[in-house]
């Protein structure tokens, strides 16, 4: 179907032709205001219009105006709209990635180079997005505050830029982890039951916020959101960087695996344990498993954009007739 997006500029198409008309009057030559040359020549009136430009517009004004006319077309944004089904058969998932300070624990090796844990769980979830089709899906991140970055959307290569762009001081340094699944709840308590789903990376305790996890996991319990855990980082001590001068620092950074696997078995989930690449592949294939609904587009067209094309034309035009006009010389 084509159509316009701007068609207001079709508007000022009579514009082009009232200025040359206008510009025509202004420059006519003086014996047709009345006035008697000074000076008489056998191509006087030839002179006259070359002059002026009169013999540039009289052999082709209509090809100018047709120029003009398509530059404002272009202007109107000319497209092919194909419209989509209103809904397709889909699951929604709600991200929510912990941005703390313990996710910069380098204790992964990703191409044989050491990786801190959001790097891991960037790549986890870039590829878990690319395994998705007719899905939605959605981005939190949290540390000491719990941010939206992505509502649920059918754009899932949105999401996966948004999700390139996480860094570890966008939100703070400490865990609130309670006040993550609020949000999460918060965002998915009016779609069916069936369609309210969290997957949580996280690698820590709950250390701030205002919301505690058993309060949190009751709010969940209580609007049927499945809370899919999935811990990030490895046992023993890892290495933590400290500076640009100063090596890693060895320690421990402790899992509290039992309140991960109360929020996952508590709500119908299930908690997988993240030390390698073998846990995407459970977390795939439980997601296959899940029942499918119809999901609401966010675009219900797609739109092809055409105005190059007498963007094109209507500038092959005027570069025309303005080379033509500038090959005239006298006899």
């Amino acid at each position: 179907m084509f159509e316009l997006a701007s068609p207001w500029w079709l508007v000022a198409l009579p514009a082009p032709w009232a200025l040359w008309f206008m510009l025509r009057r202004h420059s006519a030559p003086h014996r047709d205001r009345g006035e008697s040359p000074a000076l008489f020549h056998p191509q006087a009136a030839l002179l006259a219009r070359l002059a002026t430009g009169q013999a540039r517009a009289s052999r082709g004004p209509w090809l100018w105006w047709l120029g003009c006319v398509l530059l404002m077309l272009a202007l109107a944004r000319p497209q092919w709209v194909t419209w989509l089904p209103d809904e397709r058969l889909g699951r929604d998932l709600l991200i929510a990635i912990d941005v703390s300070g313990s996710m910069r624990a380098q204790d992964f090796v990703i191409d044989d180079q050491p990786v801190d844990r959001l790097v891991t769980v960037q790549r986890m979830v870039d590829h878990l997005l690319s395994e998705l089709s007719n899905d939605r899906a959605g981005l939190l991140v949290f540390a000491d505050d719990v941010y939206t970055l992505a509502p649920l959307t059918h754009d899932l290569a949105l999401v996966r830029t948004l999700l390139g762009e996480i860094t570890h001081d966008m939100a703070g340094e400490k865990t609130a982890l309670g006040d993550a699944v609020a949000m999460a709840v918060k965002r998915l308590r009016e779609r069916p039951p069936q369609a309210r789903i969290l997957l949580l990376f996280t690698d820590g305790t709950n250390t701030t916020g205002q919301i505690s996890p058993p309060a949190a996991l009751e709010l969940a319990r209580r609007h049927d959101v499945r809370i899919y855990t999935l811990g990030i980082g490895t046992d023993g001590r890892v290495a933590f960087p400290r500076g640009p001068r100063d090596g890693p620092l060895l320690t421990e950074m402790p899992l509290d695996e039992a309140l991960l696997v109360d929020l996952a078995v508590q709500t119908g989930g299930r908690y997988y344990r993240v030390t390698n690449s073998r846990a995407l592949g459970e977390v795939l294939t439980d997601i296959d498993r899940l029942e499918t609904l119809p999901l609401p587009r966010d675009i219900g067209a797609h739109r092809d954009e055409w105005y190059w094309l007498p963007l094109l034309l209507g500038l092959s035009l005027l570069w025309y007739t303005e080379r033509r006009g500038a090959r005239e010389v006298l006899p």
